[in-house]
């Protein structure tokens, strides 16, 4: 999901990925996932957030294993040149309940892609991720 500025949602995508060992690969390929959509979507200025602390943490500061998640991370890290700026910043988990939600209905439906709209899935909890108190 990429806001604006404003946080104003500009472009939101969902793909099914299967049979994934577990949930960090699911955040990193997550994270590679949204970097391809925004750099696709010719967007410039972006901070991409999580709730995946380790995650969060290990971009900002170029840790990278020699594992596999190590190897989605160097992916991450190579797209800060395709945008004129990218931060990573952790989110609490209350205050990215609309990633969760669009996860769960990747889980259930083909690749979509939603751009200046935004998918019904996620419409109601939109403002809720705002509060300051989850951010």
């Amino acid at each position: 999901m990429v806001r604006d500025n404003v946080d104003v949602v500009v472009g939101v995508s969902s793909w099914p990925v299967f049979s994934l060992p577990n949930s960090e690969v699911a955040e990193v390929l997550a994270m590679r996932k949204g970097l391809e959509f925004a750099k696709d979507m010719s967007f410039l200025n972006l901070i991409a957030e999580s709730d995946a602390s380790n995650m969060v943490l290990a971009l900002n500061a170029h840790q990278q294993s020699s594992n596999y998640v190590g190897s989605i991370i160097r992916d991450c890290i190579s797209f800060k040149s395709s945008f004129r700026s990218l931060n990573f910043l952790h989110v609490r988990r209350e205050g990215n309940q609309a990633a969760q939600c669009l996860a769960r209905y990747a889980l259930k439906s083909l690749h979509c892609i939603w751009v200046e709209e935004t998918p019904p899935c996620i419409s109601a909890i939109l403002a809720f991720d705002l509060l300051p108190e989850f951010r």
